[in-house]
């Protein structure tokens, strides 16, 4: 066994195997956890297109909807993603992160990965459950589910997952109160991005 594998690690992951993989580099990160995630959504809307159930409604999506807010609502979501992209940008500069295509093609996937898992673990999924284990309990669940599949995919410690459920109930306690599905996707993609404002360079071969 390889000592230097054995002591190789992510700053979120656990220590990498005796075949030293870890999932550092943005290929990896992509085929793992956002494939995966995208899969589970993709099936969770089927099974709930199935039994005939109703997809999430305008208003999740776009916030509580009237004549009167929703040019409100709209410069609401436009002076948020402005706000994240200007973020973005100082931060990168703070940080002496270049920006290119790779660190822009990173910050597209975090946003399209913010919105998966927010249709999935907190509209779909909790919709699913919800007649077998209450609403509490829908959210609990697809909560340890969201944090879960972050220890395997990403290979994440297990204190990482843990802030992740923390986080996700945190995300789904915001979609109760707003009823507005993009701020909850904005604010999960301000905090991915600031986790991991850069992809990562690894060059690891697959397990």
């Amino acid at each position: 066994m390889n000592n230097t594998n054995q002591n190789r690690q992510g700053r979120l992951q656990r220590q990498a195997g005796s075949n030293g993989f870890l999932v550092d580099s943005f290929r990896w990160v992509f085929i793992r956890h956002g494939l995966t995630m995208s899969l589970l959504l993709m099936i969770c809307v089927g099974i709930r297109l199935y039994i005939g159930g109703d997809l999430p409604s305008a208003s999740q999506a776009l916030g509580p909807l009237s004549k009167q807010n929703v040019l409100q609502i709209k410069s609401l979501h436009l002076g948020l993603l402005i706000a994240l992209l200007t973020f973005v940008g100082l931060h990168w500069r703070w940080r002496g992160i270049e920006a290119q295509r790779q660190t822009f093609l990173w910050l597209a996937y975090l946003g399209m990965i913010s919105l998966v898992e927010e249709l999935l673990f907190r509209l779909v999924a909790p919709q699913l459950l919800q007649s077998l284990l209450g609403y509490t309990g829908s959210v609990v669940v697809s909560n340890l589910i969201f944090a879960g599949i972050h220890f395997f995919t990403l290979r994440w410690r297990l204190r990482h997952c843990i802030v992740v459920f923390l986080g996700g109930l945190g995300l789904s306690r915001l979609l109760l109160v707003t009823d507005d599905l993009i701020l909850v996707v904005l604010v999960h993609w301000f905090f991915t991005f600031l986790n991991t404002p850069q992809p990562p360079k690894g060059t690891t071969s697959a397990p």
